[in-house]
């Protein structure tokens, strides 16, 4: 801990130079009548140069200027001229700053009335921060409260339900959204859409797979209420689809035409491992840009996956869709499997 501590008083003692080197050139400008941007913050690309590798302090530093800036003009004009620039620029210098993205969101959707810029702040927030579900569910309430708009809403709010570890209501509304709104046949529209006119032959393929995923993920909607009526039956979540078969409580079957087989949770959920295996994929090419960017940073490859949390590159690791199953990592070849 008293290392830490010191090491965090040479950090701040390095930045604080460079934060005061900043504001003297951008006083030095002020004379000179350069553009209104660079004359209340740096831009990104120069604050760069000036953190000396402490981008991470120096977003800390400027999310606690952002946060006063906000107060300011929230007793004030109530503009927030500079509001979107200023979270641009925090995420920027710390990509994985989780509480920027989704009060930034807040505070561009309810206070400026910007719904574009808080949606896309918050979708710029995702890629670098898949675990967290806050995300997802600030874009979602924006679309829902504010544009009124229950489709899109439903969409990302079942992302946010599927992200992490979220609270139940946020699980809840999901439901109650999707049950207003048929998902499937919006995410089957968007994918025949791209099927029918894209000109890239490799999109259309990932189209049909898309397409047929779709299809498997609803088939395993009607499975799993079929599992849940056998076990209210029988008392005991079926085995396998061949034992709902032998009781009655399926007409046939079902076949899965990317090849893959239906399994059945521990809590009846019946989930398509062709699903899984593209969440998988997915995931583990997640997984290997962080490897990647741990060993830029670092000069080596992490000796297990949980220094990727110690080393601020991410905030959580994405778990193994399939269930009971947890990656195998090698921390020779970096690979994950």
């Amino acid at each position: 801990m008293r290392r830490k501590i010191v090491i965090a008083f040479i950090t701040l003692g390095l930045a604080f130079p460079s934060l005061i080197l900043a504001q003297r050139q951008m006083d030095a400008m002020r004379d000179r009548a350069f553009d209104e941007e660079l004359l209340y913050l740096p831009n990104e690309k120069l604050l760069d140069g000036f953190t000396a590798g402490m981008s991470g302090v120096v977003a800390d530093l400027l999310w606690i200027q952002c946060i006063q800036y906000t107060a300011e003009q929230f007793r004030g004009d109530f503009k927030f001229v500079w509001l979107d620039h200023m979270l641009r620029t925090i995420t920027r210098l710390d990509p994985y700053f989780t509480d920027v993205y989704q009060w930034g969101g807040v505070f561009l959707a309810m206070l400026k009335h910007d719904d574009d810029a808080s949606i896309n702040l918050l979708k710029s927030g995702i890629p670098h921060n898949p675990t967290s579900w806050q995300l997802p569910f600030e874009i979602a309430r924006t679309y829902v409260l504010n544009r009124k708009d229950e489709v899109n809403g439903a969409r990302y709010m079942a992302m946010a339900a599927a992200t992490g570890e979220p609270p139940q209501f946020v699980i809840d509304w999901a439901k109650n959204l999707q049950q207003r709104h048929n998902m499937y046949d919006v995410e089957r529209g968007m994918w025949l859409d791209i099927i029918q006119h894209s000109g890239d032959e490799s999109m259309r393929s990932t189209a049909q797979r898309r397409l047929t995923e779709v299809d498997l993920r609803q088939l395993c909607d009607a499975l799993t209420e079929a599992a849940k009526a056998y076990a209210a039956r029988t008392g005991a979540v079926p085995g396998s689809l061949q034992a709902m078969l032998d009781a009655g409580a399926l007409a046939r079957l079902p076949e899965d035409p990317l090849g893959g087989s239906f399994v059945i949770t521990p809590d009846g959920t019946v989930l398509s491992t062709s699903v899984l295996d593209t969440e998988k994929e997915a995931r583990i090419r997640l997984l290997d840009g962080w490897i990647e960017k741990f060993k830029e940073k670092e000069g080596r490859l992490p000796a297990k996956l949980d220094e990727l949390i110690a080393s601020g590159i991410t905030h959580g690791l994405p778990a193994n869709p399939f269930p009971g199953v947890q990656w195998e990592y090698d921390a020779v070849t970096g690979a994950v499997k």
